[in-house]
């Protein structure tokens, strides 16, 4: 699997890096969306960038690292808290690497977007701090109740973050195409090393 997505991750960057037929289809798909959306106020979209988006990682690492506390994994508390913060470092060299442009400013519903758009970071953060948090549901938690809700949690607000940042014009739908496969490509090297450390270091 590892490999699979390394090398769909590849060939799909280079893809759409070097045609710039794919941009115009990414740019003709955010003004379809745009307008299909356009009688829901900007406001919605734009909490996702927000209030909301921040909520979403904050809120969980602190729930996290109180059953941590509780179960005395002290090493999870720091291991799940650098996963927003070192994808973050991933994916940001990725795009100074590829300097993809973002899509033309007059689509942004959001003000002040700079940087280059390749891929999108609050996708490959969102994917990979949710989906450590199901990693650690499906391992450490016999609730089935709290497993399928965190992993429906995992799967519709990645999906939801992914979608508004095309809606916001802000990134290509194929930059957040990108970031998921990024994603699942950083969440299985995260879930390795765990492991490694847990078998190997007793952590």
């Amino acid at each position: 699997m590892f490999w699979i997505l390394m090398t769909s991750f590849i060939l799909f960057s280079i893809l759409i890096n070097t045609y710039p037929t794919i941009t115009l289809w990414d740019r003709s798909l955010i003004l379809y969306i745009q307008k299909l959306l356009i009688i829901v106020p900007n406001s919605i979209p734009i909490a996702f960038d927000g209030i909301l988006y921040l909520l979403m990682l904050i809120v969980p690492i602190i729930f996290s690292s109180v059953y941590f506390i509780i179960k005395k994994k002290y090493f999870d508390i720091i291991y799940l808290s650098l996963i927003p913060l070192i994808t973050y470092a991933i994916s940001g060299s990725l795009k100074l690497i590829v300097e993809r442009p973002r899509p033309p400013i007059e689509m942004h519903l959001l003000a002040n977007q700079e940087g280059f758009s390749f891929v999108s970071n609050h996708t490959v953060i969102t994917f990979c701090l949710w989906g450590m948090i199901v990693y650690y549901l499906i391992n450490y938690c016999q609730n089935k109740f709290f497993r399928y809700t965190g992993f429906s949690i995992a799967i519709l607000w990645s999906i939801l973050i992914g979608f508004s940042r095309i809606w916001l014009g802000v990134h290509n739908p194929t930059d957040v195409i990108a970031a998921f496969l990024l994603g699942a490509l950083l969440l299985i090297i995260y879930i390795r090393i765990r492991e490694f450390i847990e078998k190997y270091i007793g952590l």
